[in-house]
């Protein structure tokens, strides 16, 4: 593929890398064939590729567009940005203090569920992971595919 040709890719397959993007965990654009790669202990997508694995790490490879990592999508201000979009409440309160100091994400999911917001909260999240989605593909000129 050559860069003057459209790049494309499914919504849900950026959706799922941007959900398992972690620490070790990174995924990657593939221009060429148009696939997003899964780059994890030295494997791309379960097997081991020690030529690209060499290229990646060496920095931004012209064929391969990284997707955003867990600091670019950065969940725990979803989770602020959820709460302060709430009326002024107990509600609120009782989430902005669960999101107070380690365990964050534990306790703030264990609250929803004693609020009964899950549903809510996770409607919120999926907005939020369509968004960044969805600019990373603006950004880089590729278009969604539903």
């Amino acid at each position: 593929m050559r860069k003057t040709d459209k790049m494309k890719v499914k919504l849900q397959e950026v959706l799922e890398a941007l959900e398992g993007a972690g620490m070790e965990i990174e995924y990657y654009y593939d221009t060429k064939t148009q696939e997003i790669l899964m780059v994890y202990d030295g494997m791309v997508n379960g097997e081991y590729n020690p030529e690209l694995m060499e290229e990646l790490s060496e920095g931004f490879v012209e064929d391969f567009i990284p997707l955003p990592g867990q600091y670019e999508i950065n969940e725990y201000r979803m989770m602020e940005r959820f709460i302060y979009e709430l009326p002024a409440g107990r509600n609120q309160d009782v989430l902005e203090q669960a999101i107070r100091g380690k365990g964050a994400f534990r306790r703030f999911k264990d609250r929803l569920f004693d609020l009964g917001m899950e549903e809510k909260w996770y409607k919120y999240r999926d907005a939020c992971y369509e968004k960044i989605a969805r600019e990373w593909c603006v950004k880089y000129g590729i278009t969604v595919e539903s």
